[in-house]
């Protein structure tokens, strides 16, 4: 890692498939805050999602690698898939801590705000905002009235862009035979055609 690289920010997601809204998001959050670094760590077993993954871990790393080639400061990182098991957000910090000596104020997670609102329900919620910066992309559709505001005085909450792209909706056009060009990078469209994924 470069001396120069002081702020890093962890992108993870089942990225099932990653489109070009998690791109522009990451990009986005990364000007916003003045990252050097946005890290996508693409997850094996999530917790939450258990039995909705439709490609496996393999073709989904591949894709988040094509996606992110031509982009300056993004890295991805299989971490996640080294485990046995379902992945833990908090493990993942701690990995990151240790890696590059980071320490709260100069790692990111980024999340959506319904991973705010589900937080409680995460491994070691109090620890994961002990030892990060929690950075949630607020939508209009999600309600944070629920979320404690000690637990939103943790968080650096966005109001991020909106931006009309979903892997279920990917995933459902392909099914449905219509396109998805300018929903997904390029090498990913071609990536997800050659292997006949979603169909």
């Amino acid at each position: 890692m470069k001396n120069d690289v002081a702020k890093i920010g962890l992108f993870g997601g089942t990225f099932d498939p990653i489109h070009n809204g998690h791109l522009q998001l990451a990009d986005w959050t990364k000007r916003k805050l003045s990252l050097n670094r946005i890290i996508f760590i693409p997850t094996a077993i999530p917790p939450h999602k258990q039995h909705s993954i439709s490609a496996n871990p393999d073709h989904r790393f591949q894709m988040v690698k094509l996606a992110i080639e031509n982009w300056h400061n993004f890295d991805i990182c299989d971490v996640e898939f080294k485990k046995t098991g379902i992945s833990y957000t908090i493990d993942t910090i701690y990995y990151f801590q240790k890696l590059y000596n980071l320490n709260r104020d100069n790692l990111f997670l980024i999340v959506g705000a319904d991973s705010l609102v589900d937080l409680p329900n995460w491994k070691d919620p109090d620890k994961i905002l002990d030892n990060c910066r929690m950075v949630v992309l607020q939508r209009s559709e999600i309600d944070l009235h629920k979320v404690p505001h000690e637990t939103k005085q943790q968080t650096i909450i966005l109001s991020s862009p909106l931006i009309d792209i979903s892997a279920t909706k990917i995933r459902n056009r392909i099914k449905t035979c219509k396109s998805i060009t300018n929903l997904v990078p390029v090498r990913v469209e071609q990536y997800i055609y050659e292997h006949h994924l979603y169909r």
